[in-house]
């Protein structure tokens, strides 16, 4: 089949590809780069769905790159500290 890629790179799915992929206007494609080749693989949208918001656990726990270096510099400075009073 072909598709012809508009001038911002978009490329509309065939209808006979979406329905052998299981997609529907929600869903999404996974693109598996192998060698020369792109391997397209449908995400059905009531799975894409499911994987929406599953790493939001882990953006509570974010830290700002400035926050990271303002620690390391205390850590640093508390070490440096301790090894002037040792001496």
């Amino acid at each position: 089949m072909y598709a012809k890629m508009s001038k911002k790179g978009q490329v509309t799915i065939p209808k006979a590809v979406r329905k052998k992929l299981n997609i529907e206007t929600d869903g999404s494609v996974l693109f598996l780069l192998e060698k020369e080749e792109v391997i397209l693989k449908g995400i059905p949208a009531s799975e894409a769905e499911q994987l929406a918001g599953s790493l939001s656990k882990y953006a509570n726990d974010f830290v700002s790159l400035k926050e990271i270096r303002k620690k390391i510099r205390s850590e640093i400075a508390g070490e440096t500290a301790k090894e002037g009073l040792a001496e």
